[in-house]
């Protein structure tokens, strides 16, 4: 999983799951709206104070930016108040995007920005390696929110 972590940059994957028809149609129950990429990281012990400089100083910016550009609708970070075991999670990183076409071609849209922000395609590299030195993906995956329908 720390490849992936690296190739993510905390959930900016460019592979995803085709979702089943009713998840994109919805039901007489629910009307679908926005998906999300949800990131659940585990931060490495010893590396709390670095994971959250990179948090502020390069993800947030970036993300910042991405709602600019229209690339997400939203985005949020939370954190875990208890633990299962060791390799539990610590902190989920939600990215919001308004439907699943917005996920089309998604790296060509968000590369020329974090190419801006980062300066070069080798910084950038670089920011991702020290990145998987302070947190582990414990779990990435879709989700779709509904909307709950009136009672016809």
């Amino acid at each position: 999983m720390p490849t992936k972590f690296l190739a993510i940059g905390f959930a900016c994957a460019t592979l995803f799951a085709v979702p089943s028809v009713s998840a994109q149609q919805g039901s007489p129950n629910t009307t679908p709206t926005t998906v999300s990429r949800v990131t659940l990281v585990r931060i490495k012990t010893g590396h709390t104070e670095q994971f959250w400089a990179d948090m502020r100083q390069n993800l947030k910016p970036v993300y910042e930016a991405y709602k600019r550009a229209g690339v997400l609708v939203d985005y949020s970070v939370a954190t875990k108040g208890s633990t299962e075991n060791e390799n539990d999670w610590s902190v989920r990183l939600t990215l919001t995007y308004r439907n699943y076409a917005a996920l089309d071609s998604l790296a060509a849209k968000t590369g020329p920005i974090t190419l801006a922000h980062y300066k070069s395609a080798e910084q950038r590299t670089a920011a991702g390696l020290a990145r998987s030195e302070h947190g582990v993906v414990v779990a990435s995956y879709l989700e779709r929110d509904h909307t709950l329908n009136d009672w016809k």
